[in-house]
């Protein structure tokens, strides 16, 4: 079957997804777009839109499709750092037919993972 569908309403929360702010059906890619909130937070430390405390500021960010500041530098600090750059920004897709799934979030995390291991191997041999 498919995923359960449900209706939250207005809401006010740093972890929204765009799609509920709007009274209308929701389904699984809510999830989506806080899981790459919650990668944020990892990778960061801080809050998404750490910069402002106003909850209403942070919606009409979010209603407007602002994503949270990503330092340039985590592009280029690591392998694992890039990748969830870019994981992140497919998970914050502005319409929910167009994000990612989690499905396809797990696989690009099982790929980088094993990635990660070829490189290190190599780095090892040298």
């Amino acid at each position: 079957g498919g995923y359960c569908k449900f209706n939250n309403g207005e809401a006010f929360a740093n972890y929204r997804a765009p799609e509920e702010f709007a009274a209308r059906n929701l389904d699984e890619q809510i999830d989506v777009f806080s899981f790459g909130n919650n990668l944020y937070g990892m990778m960061t430390g801080l809050w998404n839109f750490y910069d402002t405390d106003d909850d209403d500021k942070v919606q009409t960010k979010i209603i407007d499709g602002e994503i949270p500041f990503i330092d340039p530098r985590y592009r280029e600090r690591s392998f694992a750092d890039h990748t969830l750059v870019d994981l992140m920004k497919r998970c914050w897709v502005y319409d929910p037919a167009e994000r990612i799934s989690i499905f396809e979030a797990v696989d690009i995390l099982k790929k980088a993972v094993e990635d990660n291991r070829k490189e290190e191997a190599v780095r090892e041999k040298e």
